[in-house]
């Protein structure tokens, strides 16, 4: 399988992508299912990372899309180490939107969406709440289900104690709000 550059400049700057990108691979992927724009979510510039992934779904990338493994572009963008807290979330609500999988598990490494987020360590609840606001917004979170992990996402907050006391409020929150 031959990949096109574009694989690779999704990981540069805006403009290096640009340089490089054709409308029509939006919705191109490798052979294990990573789409353009998953590779795009993974670009260590948080400014980069929001401009890309916009401009691949403006052009009909597949936000529902999953790989072989079951990691779609939630577990992307969530699991990355650098977050701009202020335009991420109007993209994770896009990819939403557009159809990605707020429940899927992707197994041990990640586990759902919302459980790779709360294995954020480096932040605090507080300025993870922007994420929070957005994923449980969605009625079908399911924070109860045990993942391939072992654990639901309120089991992981538990787990995690004090460090993830307000992710355990807003779990018991939605619960409460899905049982109403």
């Amino acid at each position: 399988m031959t990949y096109p550059t574009v694989f690779r400049t999704t990981r540069k700057s805006e403009r290096a992508f640009l340089a490089d990108y054709q409308p029509e691979q939006a919705g191109w992927s490798d052979s294990t299912g990573t789409t353009v724009l998953m590779y795009a979510l993974k670009n260590a510039d948080p400014v980069a990372r929001v401009a890309i992934a916009n401009r691949l779904i403006d052009d009909g990338a597949d936000t529902a899309a999953e790989t072989g493994d079951h990691v779609n572009a939630l577990h992307t963008l969530l699991s990355a180490m650098q977050h701009d807290f202020a335009t991420e979330p109007a993209l994770l609500q896009r990819l939403i939107d557009g159809g990605a999988d707020v429940n899927l598990c992707s197994g041990q490494r990640y586990g759902t969406p919302m459980q790779a987020l709360s294995r954020m360590t480096t932040f605090s609840d507080t300025t993870l709440a922007p994420f929070y606001d957005v994923m449980f917004a969605c009625p079908q979170l399911d924070v109860t289900t045990q993942s391939r992990t072992g654990r639901s996402v309120m089991d992981s907050a538990r787990a995690a104690g004090a460090r993830r006391g307000d992710l355990l409020a807003r779990c018991e929150a939605h619960l409460a709000h899905a049982t109403a």
